[in-house]
């Protein structure tokens, strides 16, 4: 028995189970190297149709499946002309071979798919993001095996009209528009990239509390998309505070810092006034956070430390765990479901000797085999190691993608955050990325309380905390400016290699952490092919690849006696 889950709007994926095992999670960006590719509706590729073909060819090739059971859907219909330029609908689900198609709603399948990743027997829910077909702030109560009831469908508070709902998303992120140190992009692209560079920025401003009353009025007031509607509005915001909101005299300097920080503040206070009482009402049920805004990690770490609860935030609180979500609404899972790793595998694995064999420096990773393997192509593993302490940056290709927006040890670049102004370096030489943004740290989990203010898992990089003082320094690379660290934490049952790295780093340089930061450049998804790693590798001063256990040097490898 076979089901496939489709969510088809922005992030759009797919989702294959087969008795009761998830298989793979395909999430389109990652298939087109289009970042936040959807396949309708919103960031659709320009053939749609052949996109899902495709992926539905390439399903049956790695899979052997050629028809589901179930076609569990959303958000999958367009648009488009037909041949007597009529507009009518198109359903993409439909080139999906299936016996039932079965519809599912946006914020309900963002709760069903973090609750049955979570640990818990039962829940409180909070999803919220931009938009949806079911509401745009929903709070839910959920007990495992049980269909999920729907608390409230939140509706703004001041607007006056009972059938508009609360939408804290897009009022967060069209302050990027405004934000020098943000590139401009229209506001359809950027409401999906915007959000993490305002948090970038947050921690170099200061809350003015002057401020603060008219920013929540702001996010109360529903700026939508329309420019006349959320333009009119931030110009009264403007003039409530003396600030304008121009798009061709873009703020900088610590006032669009302190206007990043104003805007943090503004909506962390939104998304508490609708949550307490429901945290006052359950003080004893854990709290599952989803939804683009999940996102949020300041947001996270305050809930967890400021009333102390138990919360839980999914590798893929955005709209990438949509389809998730939609399987697991029908699995109803007894044990929590571990989706880091059931990404897509690589996508042109069987080229691998193809490309390694135009580079020089190739060796295999492996303990020394003298009567087997030619020793010309092996090497002892701890290069890598030696390679990491001594400064080298290194891409990472190891299994199955992580499904998510987190690169987490599958689809990394790893370094060495002790050695100083790395975070400069890795810019320089790779990422490219914005000076504000701060890089990650991965730690196992049994350290995390030595270099961080932290207790507990942090597996998915969802929260931030503080760097603890005598290791600031030392760790400067992944030390953001207020002292917080996106951490991540990893057992040896999570993923061993890692693991088993993060050991020997620690043995070798007195330091059990790493920089982990995507495999990818600034603009595009996390990468899915060799072809691109290599393309990485040869376009930037990326010092080492490795590819599951096959290690590239730029450098000649040393000679091994």
């Amino acid at each position: 028995m076979a089901n496939i889950s489709f969510h088809g709007s922005h992030n759009g994926a797919m989702v294959i189970e087969k008795d009761g095992e998830i298989l793979c999670v395909i999430e389109v960006e990652r298939f087109l190297n289009y970042k936040n590719a959807g396949i309708a509706q919103y960031k659709v590729p320009r053939y749609i149709m052949i996109t899902v073909e495709e992926i539905i060819k390439w399903i049956e090739k790695e899979y052997g499946i050629t028809e589901f059971d179930n076609c569990y859907f959303s958000s999958t219909d367009f648009i488009g002309e037909n041949y007597e330029g009529v507009h009518r609908f198109f359903q993409t689900n439909q080139l999906i071979k299936a016996q039932n198609y079965i519809h599912g709603w946006h914020h309900e399948s963002h709760a069903y798919g973090v609750f049955y990743q979570s640990p818990f027997k039962e829940a409180l829910i909070f999803s919220f993001d931009g938009g949806g077909d079911d509401g745009e702030f929903n709070v839910y109560h959920a007990v495992r095996g049980q269909d999920m009831e729907r608390l409230e469908q939140v509706k703004n508070p001041i607007v006056g009209d009972p059938n508009l709902y609360y939408n804290l998303g897009f009022a967060y992120m069209i302050f990027g528009q405004y934000l020098k140190d943000i590139q401009l992009d229209n506001v359809g692209d950027g409401n999906l990239v915007w959000p993490g560079k305002i948090m970038g920025l947050v921690s170099y401003g200061n809350v003015n509390d002057e401020w603060l009353e008219h920013f929540i009025h702001f996010f109360k007031s529903d700026p939508d998309g329309a420019a006349d509607d959320y333009i009119a509005k931030l110009n009264k915001l403007g003039e409530a505070i003396g600030v304008q909101f121009d798009i061709q005299n873009r703020l900088e300097g610590q006032i669009e810092y302190d206007v990043a920080a104003t805007a943090q503040r503004a909506f962390e206070e939104c998304f508490i006034e609708v949550a307490k009482p429901y945290f006052d009402k359950y003080p004893d049920l854990p709290v599952c956070i989803t939804g683009g805004c999940a996102l949020n990690i300041i947001l996270n770490t305050r809930i967890k430390q400021e009333f102390n609860k138990e919360v839980f935030v999914g590798p893929n609180p955005n709209d990438c765990g949509i389809a998730l979500g939609l399987m697991l609404r029908h699995l109803k899972p007894e044990q929590p479901v571990d989706i880091t790793y059931k990404g897509l595998p690589i996508l042109d694995k069987h080229m691998i000797a193809q490309l390694l064999a135009e580079y020089g420096n190739v060796k295999k990773l492996m303990p020394r085999d003298n009567d087997y393997y030619h020793p010309f192509e092996q090497y002892n593993p701890s290069i890598l190691v030696k390679d990491l302490a001594g400064g080298k940056i290194v891409g990472v290709v190891q299994g199955q993608a992580e499904h998510g927006p987190r690169a987490l040890g599958h689809r990394s670049i790893l370094c060495n955050p002790s050695i100083p102004e790395m975070k400069d370096i890795l810019n320089k030489k790779v990422k490219n990325r914005e000076w504000y943004r701060p890089f990650a740290p991965v730690v196992r989990l049994e350290d995390v309380n030595k270099y961080f203010e932290w207790e507990g898992d942090a597996r998915w990089m969802s929260f931030c905390p503080t760097v603890r003082e005598e290791w600031r320094e030392k760790l400067a690379a992944i030390t953001h400016v207020d002292n917080t660290a996106r951490v991540q934490t990893v057992t040896k049952e999570q993923n061993e290699w890692l693991y088993n790295l993060l050991t020997e780093f620690e043995k070798e340089t007195g330091v059990g952490v790493l920089l982990n930061t995507s495999f990818n450049v600034n603009g595009k998804p996390i990468l899915s092919t060799y072809k691109d790693a290599f393309i990485i590798y040869d376009r930037t001063e990326l010092d080492c690849l490795l590819l599951e256990d096959y290690y590239v040097r730029k450098e000649p490898f040393p000679d091994e006696k």
